[in-house]
């Protein structure tokens, strides 16, 4: 089974360049825009990993981390390089990122953890 990812993003061409650069034959990602869709996604179908936005429309990373099962591993993405997170993210990007480093961190997180879904 392909590693589940679900990214949350206000911005839609943010989402569609992460499908383009991360979405292969052992990577399936799944976006959002809107936090309460990807909330509710999450609590039916958990991910193996959960990108957030750090400013996703009318909440933050943080508040959104805060209400989905603490097993998900998460990861935040943010273009304000001031931001110190609540949440005990498992790793942290600045916008813009680098495609490289979060391929790495994916291919990382795979064979470290090895889903079996």
């Amino acid at each position: 089974m392909p590693l589940e990812i679900v990214y949350l993003d206000d911005e839609s061409d943010l989402c569609e360049t992460f499908i383009d650069n991360f979405a292969t034959a052992d990577v399936h990602v799944t976006t959002f825009v809107d936090p309460d869709a990807a909330i509710a996604h999450v609590a039916h179908a958990p991910p193996d990993l959960l990108f957030l936005d750090y400013r996703p429309p009318t909440t933050t990373g943080d508040a959104v981390a805060m209400l989905i099962d603490a097993t998900i591993p998460k990861v935040l993405l943010t273009g304000d390089l001031h931001v110190r997170p609540d949440y005990p993210f498992v790793g942290v990007f600045h916008k813009p990122f680098s495609v490289t480093e979060v391929a790495t961190f994916i291919a990382a997180y795979v064979s470290r953890v090895k889903p079996t879904r």
